[in-house]
């Protein structure tokens, strides 16, 4: 029998209007849903792909499905901070925009 199907909730860093971290462990830290409704500032990450022999700028489609801005043209590829992460991790740009 398969396992049931568990939604992830996704933790971000709440942060002050200069980029500092509100509280410390979890206590700064809200579910995403959370954060957007409350409008809580937050960290994201923004990569833009430019390809220099066609002078393109590589856009995506954001899914039907999306909660926030769905079916729209959007960057390259971007991503929420999760709690605890740096901006490095996040930056991770898919394979499939390789």
């Amino acid at each position: 029998m398969a396992e049931p199907y568990v939604e992830q909730v996704e933790y971000l860093d709440v942060l002050t209007k200069i980029g500092k971290k509100i509280g410390k462990k979890i206590g700064g830290s809200k579910p995403r849903g959370d954060v957007h409704r409350d409008g809580d500032y937050h960290k994201a990450v923004h990569v833009w792909i430019f390809t220099e022999s066609t002078q393109e700028l590589l856009l995506q489609k954001r899914a039907d499905c999306k909660d926030s801005w769905p079916g729209l043209w959007d960057i390259s590829s971007a991503g929420h901070i999760s709690a605890g992460d740096s901006s490095l991790i996040t930056a991770q740009i898919p394979k499939s925009l390789m």
